[in-house]
Protein backbone atom coordinates (compact mmCIF):
# COMPACT_ATOMS: atom_id res chain seq x y z
CA UNK A 1 0.00 0.00 0.00
CA UNK A 2 1.53 2.90 -1.53
CA UNK A 3 -0.82 5.37 0.26
CA UNK A 4 -1.59 7.40 -2.81
CA UNK A 5 -4.94 6.61 -3.46
CA UNK A 6 -7.60 8.73 -1.28
CA UNK A 7 -8.99 4.93 -0.01
CA UNK A 8 -4.95 4.17 1.05
CA UNK A 9 -4.48 7.31 2.83
CA UNK A 10 -7.68 6.70 4.78
CA UNK A 11 -6.55 3.52 6.25
CA UNK A 12 -3.29 4.50 6.84
CA UNK A 13 -4.09 7.19 8.71
CA UNK A 14 -6.48 5.15 11.01
CA UNK A 15 -3.53 2.87 10.64
CA UNK A 16 -0.92 5.02 12.24
CA UNK A 17 -2.96 5.89 15.53
CA UNK A 18 -2.37 2.28 16.91
CA UNK A 19 1.08 2.20 16.00
CA UNK A 20 4.03 2.90 18.05
CA UNK A 21 6.25 5.97 17.67
CA UNK A 22 9.46 3.45 16.70
CA UNK A 23 6.95 2.02 14.03
CA UNK A 24 5.96 5.61 12.78
CA UNK A 25 9.17 6.69 12.53
CA UNK A 26 10.02 3.81 10.13
CA UNK A 27 7.01 4.59 8.31
CA UNK A 28 8.11 7.57 7.21
CA UNK A 29 10.81 6.42 5.49
CA UNK A 30 8.69 4.62 2.88
CA UNK A 31 7.80 7.08 0.47
CA UNK A 32 6.99 10.93 0.18
CA UNK A 33 3.02 9.53 0.82
CA UNK A 34 3.94 7.82 3.27
CA UNK A 35 5.96 10.50 4.90
CA UNK A 36 3.26 12.95 4.20
CA UNK A 37 0.61 11.31 6.06
CA UNK A 38 2.86 10.22 9.06
CA UNK A 39 3.33 14.11 9.24
CA UNK A 40 -0.44 14.89 9.26
CA UNK A 41 -0.65 12.13 12.14
CA UNK A 42 1.92 13.58 14.37
CA UNK A 43 0.65 17.10 14.05
CA UNK A 44 -2.74 16.34 15.23
CA UNK A 45 -1.31 14.68 18.55
CA UNK A 46 0.60 17.20 21.02
CA UNK A 47 2.75 14.90 22.67
CA UNK A 48 4.76 16.58 25.33
CA UNK A 49 5.36 17.38 29.07
CA UNK A 50 2.52 19.69 31.09
CA UNK A 51 5.33 22.20 31.81
CA UNK A 52 6.42 22.29 28.34
CA UNK A 53 2.12 22.51 26.43
CA UNK A 54 2.56 26.31 26.60
CA UNK A 55 6.09 26.27 24.48
CA UNK A 56 4.40 23.67 22.48
CA UNK A 57 1.12 25.46 21.58
CA UNK A 58 3.15 28.19 21.20
CA UNK A 59 5.08 26.56 18.13
CA UNK A 60 1.80 25.16 16.57
CA UNK A 61 0.23 28.40 16.85
CA UNK A 62 2.96 30.57 14.96
CA UNK A 63 3.10 27.66 12.21
CA UNK A 64 -0.67 28.03 12.03
CA UNK A 65 -1.27 23.84 12.97
CA UNK A 66 -3.30 24.75 16.45
CA UNK A 67 -6.09 24.17 14.88
CA UNK A 68 -5.53 20.90 13.49
CA UNK A 69 -4.39 19.43 16.84
CA UNK A 70 -6.92 16.49 17.65
CA UNK A 71 -5.72 14.79 20.60
CA UNK A 72 -3.02 15.44 23.75
CA UNK A 73 -0.61 13.53 25.48
CA UNK A 74 0.77 14.72 28.55
CA UNK A 75 3.57 13.64 30.94
CA UNK A 76 1.98 14.71 34.39
CA UNK A 77 5.00 13.70 36.25
CA UNK A 78 6.70 15.69 38.65
CA UNK A 79 10.09 17.80 38.27
CA UNK A 80 12.02 17.72 41.36
CA UNK A 81 14.28 21.11 42.06
CA UNK A 82 14.26 23.98 40.08
CA UNK A 83 10.74 25.42 41.19
CA UNK A 84 9.27 26.05 44.29
CA UNK A 85 5.96 24.19 44.90
CA UNK A 86 3.98 27.29 44.15
CA UNK A 87 5.80 28.53 41.12
CA UNK A 88 5.02 24.61 40.05
CA UNK A 89 1.24 24.59 40.50
CA UNK A 90 1.05 27.84 38.53
CA UNK A 91 2.80 26.72 35.70
CA UNK A 92 0.41 24.01 35.91
CA UNK A 93 -2.72 25.93 35.84
CA UNK A 94 -1.82 28.31 32.80
CA UNK A 95 -0.51 25.36 30.88
CA UNK A 96 -4.15 23.70 31.40
CA UNK A 97 -5.83 27.38 30.59
CA UNK A 98 -3.60 27.51 27.45
CA UNK A 99 -5.50 23.77 26.92
CA UNK A 100 -8.68 25.09 27.12
CA UNK A 101 -8.61 27.45 24.37
CA UNK A 102 -7.63 24.53 21.48
CA UNK A 103 -11.41 23.49 20.75
CA UNK A 104 -10.49 20.65 18.59
CA UNK A 105 -8.76 18.25 21.50
CA UNK A 106 -10.89 15.61 21.31
CA UNK A 107 -8.51 12.76 22.94
CA UNK A 108 -6.78 12.77 26.21
CA UNK A 109 -4.20 10.56 27.02
CA UNK A 110 -2.21 10.69 30.32
CA UNK A 111 0.99 9.37 31.76
CA UNK A 112 3.72 9.85 34.20
CA UNK A 113 7.31 8.61 33.47
CA UNK A 114 9.09 7.36 35.81
CA UNK A 115 6.65 7.39 38.49
CA UNK A 116 7.59 4.28 40.85
CA UNK A 117 5.25 2.14 42.81
CA UNK A 118 5.62 4.64 45.61
CA UNK A 119 5.68 8.11 44.98
CA UNK A 120 6.36 10.89 47.34
CA UNK A 121 3.75 13.01 48.68
CA UNK A 122 5.61 15.92 46.37
CA UNK A 123 4.72 13.38 43.24
CA UNK A 124 1.19 12.83 44.37
CA UNK A 125 0.37 16.62 44.80
CA UNK A 126 1.44 17.50 41.40
CA UNK A 127 0.05 14.61 39.56
CA UNK A 128 -3.26 15.08 41.17
CA UNK A 129 -3.65 18.65 40.96
CA UNK A 130 -2.19 18.12 36.78
CA UNK A 131 -4.69 15.64 36.10
CA UNK A 132 -7.55 17.50 37.86
CA UNK A 133 -6.66 20.72 35.46
CA UNK A 134 -6.33 18.95 32.60
CA UNK A 135 -9.96 16.89 32.92
CA UNK A 136 -11.78 20.64 33.89
CA UNK A 137 -9.93 22.13 31.11
CA UNK A 138 -11.69 19.75 28.38
CA UNK A 139 -15.05 18.80 29.14
CA UNK A 140 -15.40 17.86 25.01
CA UNK A 141 -13.69 14.89 25.49
CA UNK A 142 -14.61 11.96 23.51
CA UNK A 143 -11.35 9.46 24.47
CA UNK A 144 -10.21 9.38 28.19
CA UNK A 145 -6.97 6.95 28.35
CA UNK A 146 -5.54 7.01 31.83
CA UNK A 147 -4.00 3.22 31.40
CA UNK A 148 -0.54 4.51 32.19
CA UNK A 149 -1.03 6.73 34.77
CA UNK A 150 -0.81 5.59 38.14
CA UNK A 151 -4.25 5.28 40.22
CA UNK A 152 -2.70 7.14 42.95
CA UNK A 153 -2.92 10.42 40.62
CA UNK A 154 -7.16 10.03 40.96
CA UNK A 155 -8.67 12.74 42.49
CA UNK A 156 -10.32 10.92 45.69
CA UNK A 157 -13.58 12.57 45.14
CA UNK A 158 -13.76 12.80 41.74
CA UNK A 159 -15.24 16.23 41.15
CA UNK A 160 -13.23 16.78 37.70
CA UNK A 161 -14.70 13.82 36.24
CA UNK A 162 -18.03 15.64 36.78
CA UNK A 163 -17.74 17.61 33.48
CA UNK A 164 -17.11 14.68 31.41
CA UNK A 165 -20.21 14.27 30.14
CA UNK A 166 -19.81 13.27 25.77
CA UNK A 167 -16.84 10.19 26.53
CA UNK A 168 -17.33 7.31 23.71
CA UNK A 169 -14.12 5.76 24.84
CA UNK A 170 -12.68 5.04 28.67
CA UNK A 171 -9.26 3.02 29.07
CA UNK A 172 -9.23 3.47 32.95
CA UNK A 173 -6.16 2.92 35.08
CA UNK A 174 -4.06 -0.11 35.18
CA UNK A 175 -1.23 0.61 37.20
CA UNK A 176 -1.97 0.01 40.90
CA UNK A 177 -5.12 -0.05 43.24
CA UNK A 178 -6.49 2.39 45.51
CA UNK A 179 -8.98 0.15 47.61
CA UNK A 180 -12.65 0.91 45.57
CA UNK A 181 -11.67 4.01 44.89
CA UNK A 182 -10.83 3.99 41.38
CA UNK A 183 -13.52 1.32 40.60
CA UNK A 184 -16.23 4.10 42.43
CA UNK A 185 -15.01 7.02 39.82
CA UNK A 186 -15.42 4.43 36.88
CA UNK A 187 -18.97 3.71 37.74
CA UNK A 188 -19.87 7.61 38.02
CA UNK A 189 -17.93 8.19 35.35
CA UNK A 190 -20.15 5.75 33.19
CA UNK A 191 -23.13 6.67 34.64
CA UNK A 192 -22.54 10.55 33.39
CA UNK A 193 -22.17 9.45 29.81
CA UNK A 194 -24.38 6.48 29.25
CA UNK A 195 -25.98 8.19 25.97
CA UNK A 196 -22.78 8.83 24.30
CA UNK A 197 -20.16 5.69 25.77
CA UNK A 198 -19.46 3.08 22.82
CA UNK A 199 -16.00 1.22 24.77
CA UNK A 200 -14.96 0.71 28.48
CA UNK A 201 -11.28 -0.88 29.16
CA UNK A 202 -11.89 -0.65 32.88
CA UNK A 203 -10.28 -3.95 33.88
CA UNK A 204 -10.29 -5.00 37.62
CA UNK A 205 -12.82 -1.69 38.35
CA UNK A 206 -15.24 -3.03 36.25
CA UNK A 207 -18.19 -3.86 38.60
CA UNK A 208 -21.66 -5.29 38.43
CA UNK A 209 -22.95 -1.61 39.07
CA UNK A 210 -20.89 -0.39 35.77
CA UNK A 211 -22.14 -3.15 33.65
CA UNK A 212 -25.98 -2.49 34.74
CA UNK A 213 -25.64 0.74 34.09
CA UNK A 214 -24.21 -0.07 30.80
CA UNK A 215 -27.00 -1.84 29.92
CA UNK A 216 -28.51 1.50 29.42
CA UNK A 217 -25.87 2.50 27.22
CA UNK A 218 -27.33 2.75 23.23
CA UNK A 219 -24.30 2.75 21.43
CA UNK A 220 -21.64 0.53 23.51
CA UNK A 221 -20.21 -1.89 21.67
CA UNK A 222 -16.86 -3.22 23.52
CA UNK A 223 -16.11 -4.23 27.01
CA UNK A 224 -12.39 -5.01 28.63
CA UNK A 225 -13.46 -6.29 31.98
CA UNK A 226 -10.25 -8.90 32.32
CA UNK A 227 -9.55 -9.51 36.32
CA UNK A 228 -12.81 -7.96 37.12
CA UNK A 229 -15.00 -9.30 40.01
CA UNK A 230 -18.07 -9.55 37.85
CA UNK A 231 -20.91 -12.20 38.82
CA UNK A 232 -23.03 -14.32 36.41
CA UNK A 233 -26.26 -12.45 36.81
CA UNK A 234 -24.39 -9.01 35.78
CA UNK A 235 -22.92 -10.37 32.71
CA UNK A 236 -26.12 -12.00 31.50
CA UNK A 237 -28.08 -8.89 32.08
CA UNK A 238 -26.00 -6.90 30.27
CA UNK A 239 -25.57 -9.65 27.25
CA UNK A 240 -29.62 -9.78 26.97
CA UNK A 241 -29.84 -5.96 26.96
CA UNK A 242 -26.52 -4.97 24.16
CA UNK A 243 -25.74 -8.35 23.36
CA UNK A 244 -26.66 -7.56 19.29
CA UNK A 245 -24.33 -4.80 19.32
CA UNK A 246 -21.06 -6.06 21.26
CA UNK A 247 -18.81 -6.63 19.36
CA UNK A 248 -15.75 -6.68 21.65
CA UNK A 249 -15.76 -8.77 24.88
CA UNK A 250 -12.85 -9.80 27.25
CA UNK A 251 -13.62 -11.98 30.21
CA UNK A 252 -10.44 -13.15 31.20
CA UNK A 253 -9.25 -13.98 34.59
CA UNK A 254 -12.89 -13.23 36.15
CA UNK A 255 -13.10 -15.95 38.19
CA UNK A 256 -16.31 -15.34 39.71
CA UNK A 257 -18.23 -16.28 35.87
CA UNK A 258 -19.42 -19.86 36.03
CA UNK A 259 -21.10 -22.00 33.09
CA UNK A 260 -24.44 -19.57 34.01
CA UNK A 261 -23.32 -17.06 32.12
CA UNK A 262 -20.41 -18.49 29.83
CA UNK A 263 -22.97 -20.27 27.90
CA UNK A 264 -25.39 -17.91 26.99
CA UNK A 265 -22.19 -16.27 24.88
CA UNK A 266 -23.41 -18.03 21.56
CA UNK A 267 -23.85 -16.26 17.90
CA UNK A 268 -27.84 -15.92 19.06
CA UNK A 269 -26.72 -13.45 21.85
CA UNK A 270 -24.24 -12.05 19.96
CA UNK A 271 -24.24 -11.70 16.17
CA UNK A 272 -21.70 -9.28 15.93
CA UNK A 273 -18.68 -10.69 18.25
CA UNK A 274 -15.32 -9.84 16.55
CA UNK A 275 -12.98 -10.69 19.90
CA UNK A 276 -13.74 -13.36 22.55
CA UNK A 277 -11.44 -13.36 25.47
CA UNK A 278 -12.08 -16.34 28.02
CA UNK A 279 -8.34 -17.26 29.12
CA UNK A 280 -8.72 -18.41 32.81
CA UNK A 281 -12.30 -18.39 33.25
CA UNK A 282 -12.73 -21.81 35.23
CA UNK A 283 -15.49 -23.73 33.57
CA UNK A 284 -15.71 -27.36 31.94
CA UNK A 285 -14.99 -27.89 28.87
CA UNK A 286 -18.45 -29.00 28.05
CA UNK A 287 -19.16 -25.37 28.24
CA UNK A 288 -16.51 -24.28 25.48
CA UNK A 289 -18.26 -27.04 23.94
CA UNK A 290 -21.89 -25.75 23.96
CA UNK A 291 -20.36 -22.50 22.54
CA UNK A 292 -18.41 -24.04 19.72
CA UNK A 293 -20.30 -26.88 17.92
CA UNK A 294 -21.42 -27.66 14.24
CA UNK A 295 -24.73 -25.35 15.56
CA UNK A 296 -23.07 -22.05 16.16
CA UNK A 297 -22.07 -20.13 13.48
CA UNK A 298 -19.75 -17.55 14.31
CA UNK A 299 -19.93 -14.62 11.00
CA UNK A 300 -17.61 -11.95 12.39
CA UNK A 301 -15.39 -13.51 15.01
CA UNK A 302 -11.66 -12.59 14.47
CA UNK A 303 -10.03 -12.80 17.27
CA UNK A 304 -10.64 -15.78 20.09
CA UNK A 305 -8.81 -16.88 23.55
CA UNK A 306 -9.67 -19.96 25.70
CA UNK A 307 -8.20 -21.68 28.21
CA UNK A 308 -9.61 -25.06 28.94
CA UNK A 309 -8.94 -24.77 32.69
CA UNK A 310 -10.86 -27.78 34.09
CA UNK A 311 -10.90 -31.08 32.33
CA UNK A 312 -14.31 -31.87 30.33
CA UNK A 313 -16.08 -34.89 33.19
CA UNK A 314 -18.37 -37.17 31.42
CA UNK A 315 -19.33 -40.86 32.40
CA UNK A 316 -17.15 -41.61 29.11
CA UNK A 317 -14.43 -40.13 30.43
CA UNK A 318 -14.21 -38.23 26.74
CA UNK A 319 -10.80 -36.48 26.29
CA UNK A 320 -11.79 -35.91 22.04
CA UNK A 321 -14.12 -33.52 23.10
CA UNK A 322 -11.56 -30.43 22.37
CA UNK A 323 -11.04 -32.05 18.77
CA UNK A 324 -14.91 -31.47 18.24
CA UNK A 325 -14.71 -27.85 19.39
CA UNK A 326 -11.65 -27.15 17.10
CA UNK A 327 -13.41 -28.95 14.01
CA UNK A 328 -16.55 -26.25 14.82
CA UNK A 329 -13.80 -23.64 15.12
CA UNK A 330 -12.32 -24.27 11.74
CA UNK A 331 -15.96 -24.55 9.96
CA UNK A 332 -18.08 -22.01 11.68
CA UNK A 333 -15.70 -19.19 11.96
CA UNK A 334 -14.39 -18.36 9.03
CA UNK A 335 -13.17 -15.23 9.83
CA UNK A 336 -10.99 -16.15 12.70
CA UNK A 337 -7.27 -14.23 12.14
CA UNK A 338 -6.28 -14.82 15.78
CA UNK A 339 -7.04 -18.03 17.84
CA UNK A 340 -5.44 -18.97 21.54
CA UNK A 341 -5.83 -21.87 23.42
CA UNK A 342 -3.92 -22.78 26.54
CA UNK A 343 -4.17 -26.06 28.63
CA UNK A 344 -6.10 -27.98 26.04
CA UNK A 345 -5.09 -31.62 27.19
CA UNK A 346 -7.73 -33.02 24.78
CA UNK A 347 -6.29 -31.57 21.29
CA UNK A 348 -4.99 -33.91 19.21
CA UNK A 349 -3.61 -33.96 15.56
CA UNK A 350 -6.67 -34.15 13.72
CA UNK A 351 -8.18 -31.07 15.74
CA UNK A 352 -5.05 -28.99 15.04
CA UNK A 353 -5.60 -30.13 11.48
CA UNK A 354 -8.74 -29.39 11.29
CA UNK A 355 -8.00 -25.39 12.17
CA UNK A 356 -4.66 -25.42 9.45
CA UNK A 357 -6.73 -26.65 6.82
CA UNK A 358 -10.12 -24.62 7.31
CA UNK A 359 -9.15 -21.08 8.16
CA UNK A 360 -7.40 -19.02 5.30
CA UNK A 361 -7.47 -15.78 7.10
CA UNK A 362 -5.31 -16.77 10.76
CA UNK A 363 -2.55 -14.89 11.29
CA UNK A 364 -1.43 -15.64 14.81
CA UNK A 365 -2.29 -19.56 15.96
CA UNK A 366 -1.18 -20.65 20.12
CA UNK A 367 -2.17 -23.61 20.76
CA UNK A 368 -0.59 -25.54 24.09
CA UNK A 369 -1.29 -28.72 25.34
CA UNK A 370 -0.14 -28.09 29.12
CA UNK A 371 0.60 -24.67 29.87
CA UNK A 372 0.83 -25.46 33.83
CA UNK A 373 -2.89 -24.63 34.57
CA UNK A 374 -4.84 -25.87 37.08
CA UNK A 375 -6.67 -28.92 36.36
CA UNK A 376 -9.38 -30.68 37.94
CA UNK A 377 -10.20 -34.00 38.15
CA UNK A 378 -9.17 -37.36 39.62
CA UNK A 379 -9.46 -40.63 37.72
CA UNK A 380 -12.91 -41.95 37.95
CA UNK A 381 -14.79 -39.13 38.90
CA UNK A 382 -17.82 -37.62 37.12
CA UNK A 383 -18.31 -34.55 38.53
CA UNK A 384 -16.48 -31.25 38.98
CA UNK A 385 -17.35 -28.09 40.62
CA UNK A 386 -17.15 -24.90 38.69
CA UNK A 387 -14.96 -23.03 40.85
CA UNK A 388 -11.47 -24.41 41.73
CA UNK A 389 -8.98 -23.75 44.45
CA UNK A 390 -5.37 -23.13 43.38
CA UNK A 391 -3.05 -25.91 45.09
CA UNK A 392 0.74 -25.60 45.90
CA UNK A 393 2.73 -27.82 43.76
CA UNK A 394 5.19 -30.33 45.72
CA UNK A 395 7.98 -28.04 45.34
CA UNK A 396 5.94 -25.21 46.30
CA UNK A 397 4.63 -23.34 43.59
CA UNK A 398 0.85 -22.21 43.29
CA UNK A 399 -0.30 -24.36 39.95
CA UNK A 400 -2.38 -21.20 39.86
CA UNK A 401 -0.36 -18.28 37.98
CA UNK A 402 -1.53 -14.97 37.14
CA UNK A 403 -2.50 -14.09 33.64
CA UNK A 404 0.77 -13.52 30.96
CA UNK A 405 -1.09 -14.11 27.91
CA UNK A 406 1.50 -11.57 26.10
CA UNK A 407 4.36 -13.96 27.62
CA UNK A 408 2.68 -17.46 26.74
CA UNK A 409 1.54 -15.98 22.85
CA UNK A 410 5.52 -16.04 22.27
CA UNK A 411 6.97 -18.57 24.66
CA UNK A 412 6.55 -22.50 24.06
CA UNK A 413 5.63 -24.57 27.12
CA UNK A 414 8.83 -26.27 28.79
CA UNK A 415 9.13 -30.03 27.01
CA UNK A 416 8.28 -32.96 29.12
CA UNK A 417 12.18 -34.05 29.88
CA UNK A 418 13.23 -30.41 31.08
CA UNK A 419 12.26 -30.43 34.68
CA UNK A 420 12.76 -33.81 36.48
CA UNK A 421 10.28 -35.41 38.01
CA UNK A 422 9.87 -35.04 41.30
CA UNK A 423 7.37 -37.50 43.89
CA UNK A 424 5.51 -35.82 46.54
CA UNK A 425 7.18 -36.03 50.10
CA UNK A 426 4.84 -38.50 52.22
CA UNK A 427 3.12 -35.59 54.26
CA UNK A 428 1.99 -34.18 51.10
CA UNK A 429 -2.13 -34.24 50.93
CA UNK A 430 -3.21 -35.36 47.33
CA UNK A 431 -5.00 -32.21 45.53
CA UNK A 432 -7.30 -32.89 42.84
CA UNK A 433 -6.14 -29.89 40.62
CA UNK A 434 -2.92 -32.02 39.70
CA UNK A 435 -3.37 -33.32 36.29
CA UNK A 436 -2.97 -36.72 35.42
CA UNK A 437 -2.49 -36.14 31.39
CA UNK A 438 0.37 -37.57 29.83
CA UNK A 439 2.62 -34.32 28.06
CA UNK A 440 1.95 -35.10 24.55
CA UNK A 441 3.09 -32.59 21.98
CA UNK A 442 1.96 -32.29 17.71
CA UNK A 443 3.46 -34.36 15.21
CA UNK A 444 3.95 -33.63 11.38
CA UNK A 445 0.88 -35.44 10.69
CA UNK A 446 -1.33 -32.32 11.68
CA UNK A 447 0.25 -30.73 8.17
CA UNK A 448 -1.03 -33.26 6.42
CA UNK A 449 -3.65 -31.91 4.62
CA UNK A 450 -1.73 -28.33 4.40
CA UNK A 451 -1.94 -25.13 5.82
CA UNK A 452 -4.73 -23.27 4.31
CA UNK A 453 -3.91 -19.40 4.95
CA UNK A 454 -0.49 -18.40 3.69
CA UNK A 455 -0.77 -15.15 6.34
CA UNK A 456 0.87 -16.17 9.48
CA UNK A 457 2.81 -14.40 11.13
CA UNK A 458 3.15 -16.28 14.50
CA UNK A 459 3.11 -20.04 14.96
CA UNK A 460 2.78 -20.96 18.59
CA UNK A 461 2.57 -24.90 18.99
CA UNK A 462 3.65 -27.72 21.17
CA UNK A 463 4.51 -29.64 18.03
CA UNK A 464 8.07 -31.70 17.58
CA UNK A 465 8.98 -29.68 14.04
CA UNK A 466 10.46 -32.54 11.30
CA UNK A 467 11.62 -31.91 7.86
CA UNK A 468 7.68 -32.62 6.46
CA UNK A 469 6.78 -29.37 8.50
CA UNK A 470 9.39 -27.55 7.09
CA UNK A 471 8.30 -28.14 3.92
CA UNK A 472 4.56 -27.22 4.74
CA UNK A 473 6.07 -24.24 7.11
CA UNK A 474 7.98 -23.11 4.21
CA UNK A 475 5.20 -21.71 2.03
CA UNK A 476 4.18 -19.00 4.99
CA UNK A 477 5.85 -16.08 3.48
CA UNK A 478 4.50 -13.85 5.92
CA UNK A 479 5.94 -15.79 9.37
CA UNK A 480 7.73 -14.05 11.95
CA UNK A 481 7.66 -16.16 15.06
CA UNK A 482 8.06 -19.83 15.16
CA UNK A 483 7.51 -21.72 18.73
CA UNK A 484 7.68 -24.96 19.67
CA UNK A 485 8.91 -28.57 21.85
CA UNK A 486 11.69 -29.80 19.85
CA UNK A 487 12.97 -29.46 16.00
CA UNK A 488 15.28 -31.37 13.76
CA UNK A 489 18.38 -30.12 12.63
CA UNK A 490 17.74 -30.72 9.09
CA UNK A 491 13.91 -29.05 9.62
CA UNK A 492 16.07 -26.22 11.43
CA UNK A 493 17.90 -25.56 8.44
CA UNK A 494 15.39 -25.65 5.91
CA UNK A 495 13.10 -22.71 7.69
CA UNK A 496 16.47 -20.34 8.71
CA UNK A 497 17.28 -20.65 4.57
CA UNK A 498 13.63 -19.50 3.97
CA UNK A 499 13.22 -17.57 6.49
CA UNK A 500 16.50 -15.17 7.81
CA UNK A 501 14.39 -12.91 10.00
CA UNK A 502 12.36 -15.44 11.42
CA UNK A 503 12.33 -15.58 15.20
CA UNK A 504 12.92 -19.49 16.26
CA UNK A 505 11.81 -20.04 20.02
CA UNK A 506 11.90 -24.29 20.06
CA UNK A 507 13.32 -25.51 23.45
CA UNK A 508 15.09 -28.77 22.10
CA UNK A 509 17.36 -29.48 18.70
CA UNK A 510 17.27 -32.96 17.63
Amino acid sequence: MDGASPAAAAIIERVISYLDKKTVRACETLNKAWYTLVTVQSVRNIDTHILQLPLRIAHYRRKGLLGSARALTIDVSFVEGFLSTAAYERRVRDAAMLVSKVPGIRTLSVHATGLHSAPSNDEIHSGVMAVDCLLRALPQLSTLDMSECPVALLDPSGASLNGLTQLRHIRWFTLGRNDMTSAAALARLVASNTQTLEAVDGQADITDMVLRQLCNAPKFRRLNARGSNIADDSLLTLVRARGSQLTELVLSDCTRLTRRSIGHLTPEHLPRLQVLDLYNVVVTTDTYQALFNQRMYWPYLRDLKLKAAVLHVSPQRDERVNDDILVAIGQNCPRLVALRLFGCHGITDAGLSAILGNLGDLRELVVMHHAEDPVSGAEGSEEVSETVTSAPEPNGLLLSLPSINDIWATIPSLPANAVPHRAPPPSAPSTPCLSSQPRRGFTSQALQHGVRSRRFNLLNLDMAYDSVCAEHLAQLSHLQVLCGRVITRHAKSLLESQFPKCKMMVWNID
